[in-house]
């Protein structure tokens, strides 16, 4: 299998080399954790930034703050946010326009030189481009958390051809319930609303997220009048058999935080999703029914109402820029040190094995950052296959005398630090001397430690296993 072209060039791509703007003044960054008491200072920034993020409704964040451990810092003209994903300090700013290089600046050194950045829409993303020559930037889109944005209008009517059928399904749930009943939500409400919920989660498997769910929700009846939120329910005899509520993320969008509905009955969620649309006050131009988290139905059902807006966010990690540089045998010791390090060997062992396994210094490569760092390392070695596995010569003795008549090079070690892991760094190191391989190598040999994470990265590349044992699994990427 050849390597993928469209897929390297779809990594590269994402690569923004950001050019010099000189040294800008540090701003400090004062962070405390989120309460809802913190609801009107943020919303007087964010309610006017026009930025209709469904994670900038204040409800969604006090709900959430248990879960990511938010911590706000709120300026004269933007909401900082500081939280845990995924293990890992990320930020989100709400602000109307382009983030200032002052603000960039002031992130990056709160974030300890290893910024993540959360929710960037298209357009700022210009911002990043033109920061400081010190950093480089990767933008990835984030597909699963892009928001889908209605018109209210739309959603209320549903006039036109193209949502005749979710006008059809209204039409049939008002045909068989002649009676329902549309109401507001309000606090007497709640326990039908947890009685709905409960139906609803005997459907759904137990997990951690929907405890998660359901604790958001409590947080948000528990502070209905405080968090300013508006909800309907639909009733069918006397009964709720759906029910939703949000909040105003701009002046002129509503956020839908949540959507529940009986699934025995035909048409609620259509039914409620028309008539709350209906009932919202016309101040409210656009609706953001939020994400699809990746998942294949909601997705289709999402785009079924035709969304006028697709809001699109980028998930955006800025480092040190860095150089490459081919090693030497100087740097012996240097790949001692980190596989020590970074893998927990035996520095006996990695001593015997860069003495003795061939190694090709002039295919290898560091990377070095602005301040003279080394952040990754790619190791080239000449070894063959069965010194690196005494079993295949027992196991496949033909498989092994097949590849022993190719011309092969293998990878020793390929290490970036912790803070450009994510990144494309990778990436360039080994694009870096691909001509190379190219031109006198037929594939490349790669063992992978059965415990590593690199698996997939490999595989992306278009490597393909040929053999494992106990320890290792073992690739060839054709070249």
């Amino acid at each position: 299998m050849r390597l993928s072209k469209k897929y390297t060039s779809e990594i590269l791509n994402h690569r923004i080399l950001i050019p010099s703007q000189g040294i800008f003044n540090q701003r400090m960054l004062t962070f405390h954790p989120l309460t809802i008491s913190d609801r009107e200072a943020v919303q007087a920034v964010s309610l006017k930034a026009g930025r209709r993020n469904c994670n900038y409704t204040f409800a969604n964040l006090v709900g959430w703050q248990f879960w990511f451990h938010t911590e706000v810092c709120v300026l004269s003209d933007a909401v900082v946010l500081r939280f845990n994903f995924e293990g890992k300090r990320a930020y989100m700013v709400c602000k109307a326009g382009d983030l200032s290089p002052e603000l960039l600046t002031a992130l990056f050194e709160d974030s300890g030189e290893n910024l993540m950045l959360i929710g960037l829409e298209d357009s700022q993303l210009q911002t990043v481009k033109t920061f400081n020559a010190k950093y480089v930037a990767w933008a990835k889109p984030s597909r699963n958390q892009y928001d889908y944005i209605y018109r209210r209008d739309a959603l209320a009517s549903l006039r036109g051809k193209k949502l005749s059928a979710k006008r059809n399904h209204v039409n049939r749930f008002r045909a068989e319930h002649p009676n329902f009943e549309y109401r507001p939500l309000t606090p007497e409400l709640f326990d039908e609303c947890r009685r709905l919920t409960a139906i609803w989660q005997e459907e759904k498997e137990e997990s951690v997220t929907i405890d998660a769910e359901h604790r958001v929700m409590e947080t948000v009846f528990a502070n209905w009048e405080l968090l300013g939120m508006t909800g309907g329910c639909i009733f069918v005899d006397g009964r709720i058999v759906a029910f939703t509520y949000g909040a105003a993320v701009t002046t002129d969008t509503f956020d839908v935080c949540v959507e529940k509905a009986d699934r025995h009955v035909e048409g609620a969620f259509a039914i409620i999703n028309q008539q709350f649309a209906e009932h919202l006050p016309e101040q409210y131009i656009y609706v953001n029914r939020e994400e699809d988290m990746g998942l294949a139905g909601l997705r289709q059902s999402k785009l079924s109402y035709h969304p006028e807006i697709l809001l699109t966010y980028n998930t955006v990690k800025i480092n040190k820029s860095y150089v490459l540089e081919r090693m030497t045998a100087d740097d012996a010791q240097l790949t001692v040190d980190w596989m020590v390090r970074q893998y927990g060997f035996d520095r006996h062992d990695v001593e015997s094995w860069v003495r003795d396994l061939h190694f090709n210094w002039a295919l290898s490569v560091k990377a070095i950052d602005v301040d003279g760092n080394v952040v990754g390392l790619l190791n080239m070695s000449d070894y063959r296959i069965e010194e690196e596995s005494s079993h295949i010569a027992v196991d496949a003795p033909d498989l092994l005398a097949n590849l022993n008549a190719r011309r092969y090079t293998a990878v020793f070690s390929f290490i970036v630090s912790e803070p450009y892991r994510g990144t494309p760094l990778n990436y360039d190191m080994l694009n870096s001397i691909m001509p190379e391989l190219k031109s006198c190598y037929d594939f490349v040999f790669i063992p992978v430690l059965r415990h590593l994470k690199t698996h997939q990265y490999w595989q992306r590349w278009g490597a393909t296993e040929f053999y494992r044992d106990a320890e290792c699994v073992y690739y060839k990427l054709e070249l």
